[in-house]
């Protein structure tokens, strides 16, 4: 009988164990499925890291940059800073200067002009080569081929300012050599750092207006808000600094004060992207189950809007 009682006592403390097992397994699988989206950013983030460091880690020792690139925009667009220009809309690139909803104007300075979309709530917005139908963006590449060395930063300076009824997302970043091609689609991961302007309307982790941003492969990595009325003009400096043959510092300053420092994986070859679209960006709250915020893209119709660029050049300045 004594022998029954034992056997009965660890048949049910197996039971236990297995419906315990089974309990924290759901528990683990309902967390997953909860944060799929975050952790999915996550692996995106921490691969592109590893990625970028393995190639940076058998990349030529010795780097030549060019000389230094500037455009003042009293020409028109200076072939030697620019590579090719884009204007994406219903679904379709065009590099002429006006296409659909948007236009990029000379005038002694850069504007990147939208317009309201007449074809937008009939557009659809699900992703296609080279866009979705409701993305409306314009895009200049340029500046290319620089990057860091031992003994010398790259800097690129520029002045923006954005209108007072900006909406979307606006720029200038850089970028890994090649990302982007003249038909607009995407051939090398988007991996950038850079300024980027944020509309009212969106929220990126409870931050809009201008901020400091590093992506890789798409996803953000990290964003600083810098805290100013990005109507008014400034003078920004964007700054990569070698600190390895593996990893960069990304810097920011504005009207010459340092506003934004983050460390970043090696990117080889750079090049500019300046850009204005009509993104919405949202960041919905973050829940006690949820590792981090969920992020949102989606597009809005918001007429008219204005993106301003002007003196914007690219040099190596060699450390003291």
């Amino acid at each position: 009988m004594e022998t029954q009682r034992k056997d009965s006592q660890k048949r049910r403390l197996g039971h236990y164990i297995v419906g315990g097992i089974v309990i924290v397994g759901m528990i683990a699988i309902a967390w997953v499925a909860l944060n799929i989206q975050q952790l999915i950013s996550i692996w995106t983030v921490s691969n592109e890291i590893r990625q970028l460091e393995r190639r940076a880690a058998y990349a030529p020792e010795v780097v030549e940059n060019p000389v230094a690139f500037t455009e003042d925009f009293e020409g028109g667009l200076s072939a030697e800073f620019w590579d090719f220009t884009i204007i994406n809309g219903a679904g379709q690139a065009s590099n002429e200067t006006a296409w659909h909803a948007a236009e990029m104007v000379i005038d002694h300075q850069l504007i990147l002009r939208h317009t309201d979309d007449p074809e937008f709530d009939t557009e659809s917005a699900e992703w296609q080569e080279p866009s979705s139908e409701q993305y409306n963006n314009v895009t200049l590449i340029g500046g290319s081929g620089f990057q860091p060395t031992a003994s010398s930063d790259v800097v690129v300076e520029f002045k923006s300012r954005v209108d007072e009824n900006f909406y979307g997302t606006a720029g200038v970043v850089l970028q890994l050599q090649g990302t982007l091609q003249a038909d607009g689609r995407f051939a090398k991961p988007f991996d950038m750092f850079g300024l980027s302007m944020i509309g009212s309307e969106s929220s990126f982790n409870g931050s809009n207006g201008a901020v400091c941003y590093l992506a890789l492969n798409w996803a953000p990595a990290e964003v600083q808000a810098l805290n100013l009325d990005p109507e008014q003009w400034h003078t920004y400096q964007i700054r990569l600094h070698r600190i390895s043959r593996t990893q960069w510092m990304g810097s920011m300053s504005v009207d010459g004060s340092e506003l934004c420092r983050m460390t970043m994986p090696a990117f080889g070859p750079v090049e500019i992207q300046v850009w204005s679209d009509n993104y919405l960006v949202s960041t919905q709250p973050q829940r006690w189950w949820q590792i981090a915020p969920v992020l949102d893209l989606g597009f809005q119709n918001g007429g008219d809007k204005e993106f301003y660029l002007d003196d914007i050049q690219i040099f190596e300045e060699v450390l003291q």
